[in-house]
């Protein structure tokens, strides 16, 4: 899967005569040439599109240089590492995304279960760069590091490029389709650029943004799983992104909560939802609210009082003290109780 991906690509089937310059720019990138032509097209657009759909370019920094003559626009790559350091780097790559794959995927797992194991590994192991996110200044190798599956999958520590990258490099190895994607956020963590995913379960696509997931929770240990496997409709509430460039998500099967029975529309429906819960001594409870529901508006208010009321009804455990939370714009919830005996 990770070879020849932009034969697929919406963003290379939507370029027409400019696919022959899209194919120029890979060649130049796979072969370490020194420049491409672009001619017309938008450099940075290009260059962008040809680093996300080929994780595997992780030796080439995300800024460059456009040279402009008489007879031809180029742009102008930054290689990172010298031929020795690359193919060093790259064995390393190859070895820890085996190790990951090993850990994580085995061959009775759904594709559903495939993406949510990886989506958990890189939660849980990974650290969000808050310096590279935030340097405005010239970066150095590690920071560009930061955005690639270097920072990822070696260093363990990268911003949302690093994330969705490593995204796709893992799920490419075990032939899940999947895509980055470039856009913004729009939510309480993030205003400005962001990077995220796509992917393909059982022919439907939805958004997975391991991200924001991980920033959410106040620990990586802690599951949370407010951006697993959102429709079009959903994500658009706190993101953006140019929808002629990927697939489309039109609805959401395997989003976490519809898959796991926590999609709650009442207060009712919420009571009991929690009473159970309580009854097998969940460590941490998560649900989301169904947006339009009477619970929509109500949902902040009642919140306590279900607690109180479904803690009541349980005959042989209580809930004295819990932490509560959530993600506004995904209507997602969690209570981490402490039990009573």
């Amino acid at each position: 899967m990770a070879q020849g991906m932009e034969m697929n690509s919406r963003y290379y089937e939507n370029l027409g005569a400019g696919r022959k310059t899209y194919g120029a720019v890979l060649d130049c990138l796979k072969n370490h040439r020194r420049g491409a032509a672009v001619g017309g097209q938008p450099a940075v657009e290009l260059l962008t599109a040809v680093l996300q759909e080929h994780p595997e370019i992780f030796y080439v920094a995300q800024e460059f240089a456009v040279s402009v003559s008489l007879l031809k626009r180029e742009v102008v790559p930054r290689y990172l590492y010298s031929a020795s350091e690359e193919e060093t780097i790259r064995r390393r790559l190859e070895d820890t995304a085996q190790e990951i794959l090993q850990e994580c995927i085995n061959g009775h797992q759904s594709d559903y279960d495939k993406i949510k194991s990886l989506h958990d590994y890189l939660k849980v192991h990974l650290e969000y760069d808050t310096d590279a996110a935030g340097n405005r200044k010239p970066k150095d190798r590690r920071s560009w590091e930061a955005h690639n599956i270097v920072g990822g999958l070696l260093h363990r520590k990268c911003v949302c490029e690093g994330y969705s990258n490593s995204m796709k490099f893992l799920c490419d190895r075990i032939g899940l389709e999947c895509w980055v994607v470039s856009g913004t956020g729009s939510g309480a963590l993030e205003q400005g650029p962001h990077s995220w995913n796509i992917v393909n379960i059982n022919g439907y696509y939805h958004h997975v943004d391991v991200t924001w997931d991980h920033q959410y929770a106040e620990s990586s240990n802690i599951p949370n799983y407010g951006y697993l496997n959102l429709c079009d409709e959903e994500i658009a509430k706190d993101h953006t992104w140019n929808r002629r460039h990927y697939p489309v998500c039109p609805s959401d099967p395997y989003n976490y909560f519809r898959v796991n029975n926590s999609l709650i529309d009442t207060r009712a429906q919420l009571e009991t939802f929690l009473y159970n819960c309580f009854q097998m001594e969940e460590e941490y409870i998560m649900f989301k609210v169904v947006r339009g529901s009477q619970l929509e508006r109500e949902i902040n208010g009642c919140l306590q009082d279900s607690v109180r009321r479904a803690s009541g009804r349980c005959r042989h455990v209580s809930v004295g003290n819990y932490k509560y939370g959530g993600i506004p714009e995904q209507l997602t919830f969690f209570i981490q109780p402490e039990y009573r005996y």
